[in-house]
């Protein structure tokens, strides 16, 4: 091999070398860097649990998510879940919010479920006024009262869209079928609370079950006064005239006799 070949051979390894070389380095600064993406946690239910439920470890999941992907306005520690009250169903899978839960109270649950400045009341129905059985906590009712009379009945909205709380004593349910009962729980104001124990008082009620997805208002009856009992007038008794009586003489001829008149 002459000195030219070994020239040749030289620079084609040096010229290798340099393009390697510089195709390394395109690579290393083409890389992708990896970027440190800040996750944040999100409660979420394990199980589904009916509304008025005690939540506990076990009906809950953490999950992470970055912060860019993270559902808004969710709870983000097990510390300020455990131990609230659910206000309504929910479902395996659902994110849990601050607004879905109850702080729990002292005595029972149903006392949790209650919103601010509301109340609860409990009338007693039977299969016809529970609408058959198919009432359940969470549905929403309206309030019809029947008065009757001699001559005629009348029937009236007197409260609409009212919040069941509760039937018998179950707060929650997570089965469908009817359930026959004897009382229901109404969430109410304390005004509508006068308007439905006066209801009770002057007629019959009934419960109609609305849609949960009809929001639409229902005209309500005015509360009218209970007529007042007609009296008769009666005439004051009419006292026949007191006549004097009064003593008359008559002469005949040389006799007299005294006669009494009126």
């Amino acid at each position: 091999m002459n000195s030219r070949s070994i020239g040749f051979t030289v620079l084609s390894v040096l010229f290798a070398g340099i393009a390697v070389f510089m195709a390394k380095n395109w690579l290393d600064n083409n890389r992708p860097k990896d970027v440190k993406v800040e996750e944040v946690q999100a409660i979420a239910m394990s199980v589904s649990v009916p509304a008025g439920t005690v939540l506990e470890q076990r009906h809950l999941s953490v999950r992470s998510f970055p912060r860019s992907m993270a559902p808004k306005n969710v709870s983000q520690s097990m510390e300020t879940v455990v131990g609230k009250v659910a206000r309504h169903p929910m479902l395996e899978g659902d994110f849990v919010r601050p607004e879905k839960l109850a702080e729990k109270g002292e005595g029972s649950v149903l006392a949790s479920l209650i919103e601010s400045n509301m109340r609860a009341v409990t009338i007693r129905v039977d299969d016809v006024v529970g609408v058959a059985g198919f009432l359940l906590p969470g549905n929403r009712v309206d309030v019809l009262m029947t008065r009757s009379s001699r001559e005629n009945a009348s029937t009236d909205v007197v409260l609409s869209n009212l919040k069941v709380l509760a039937v018998d004593q179950v707060t929650g349910t997570d089965a469908n079928k009817p359930i026959l009962v004897r009382a229901v729980t109404l969430e109410v104001s304390l005004e509508q609370a006068e308007v439905l124990m006066n209801a009770r008082s002057r007629g019959s009620i009934q419960l109609a079950l609305r849609n949960p997805n009809d929001k639409s208002a229902v005209e309500l009856a005015e509360a009218k006064p209970e007529p007042e009992p007609v009296v008769a007038a009666v005439e004051p008794r009419r006292l026949a005239p007191s006549y004097e009586k009064r003593k008359i003489e008559v002469i005949r001829g040389v006799s007299m006799q005294t006669v009494t008149v009126d």
